[in-house]
């Protein structure tokens, strides 16, 4: 059995991970999935600077993404993709999908070789709720026949409230996989014996190691029966 995952380093540790997320990107938002997608089956190329921006390996390395057979060589040969979805969010420039580390001003350390026109000209933009699930449901087709599993974020909590944009996100994914019986993974739901601040970093984005391993460990045996 092989893996490609679709998503970021909060799932690296998947058993028989394919690599190609370290390889190629970390994607977040439905956009970024599809457009990776395209590119693993060489419908889609990237011109410079978009196969630096659109990448975050290509971002983080400071070197161009060119195609090469053997993503899709190993993206062919995988049985399941993992898609973890934790953004509703496109960053947009010539009509290509940004990564958002290259325009992030939270991280300028990794947009400092980012062209001045794309920093002052990308759109970020909000997906609609109809427009993630056409997303979900074009990237479903295009995976056939692999078998797909959606993770969510986990539904962190701030001040005990939850994050508004993060919580809405959530429940959209469960309407629509539901909705299309696609399986779909919510963190906050595998790690429930644990309190957020024993499984969570104080960013709210990243797992603690005990977070990591536990979840890891959740996915590893969901997939297993899958296989």
């Amino acid at each position: 059995m092989s893996v490609t995952i679709f998503g970021s380093c909060r799932i690296d540790g998947i058993n028989n991970n394919n690599n190609l997320n370290n390889l190629i990107n970390y994607t977040h938002s439905t956009k970024e999935v599809l457009q990776q997608i395209k590119f693993l089956l060489g419908d889609l190329s990237f011109p410079s600077p978009y196969n630096r921006l659109c990448f975050r390996t290509g971002i983080v390395e400071n070197k161009a993404i060119i195609y090469d057979n053997k993503f899709n060589t190993l993206f062919k040969e995988s049985s399941i993709c993992v898609i973890e979805i934790c953004s509703d969010k496109k960053y947009m420039y010539n009509d290509f999908f940004l990564h958002h580390l290259c325009v992030d001003k939270r991280f300028p350390g990794h947009n400092r070789n980012t062209p001045r026109e794309v920093l002052e000209n990308f759109k970020c933009i909000k997906q609609t709720s109809i427009e993630i699930e056409n997303d979900i449901l074009e990237i479903k087709k295009l995976l056939e026949p692999r078998k797909i599993i959606v993770v969510t974020h986990y539904n962190s909590k701030m001040k005990g409230k939850y994050i508004e944009s993060r919580n809405n996100l959530i429940r959209v994914l469960i309407y629509i996989c539901e909705r299309h019986n696609i399986p779909i993974i919510q963190p906050s739901e595998a790690l429930t014996h644990y309190n957020q601040e024993d499984v969570m970093g104080r960013d709210l984005g990243h797992y603690t190691p005990l977070g990591s391993s536990k979840f890891i460990e959740y996915i590893n045996k969901y997939i297993e029966p899958k296989s």
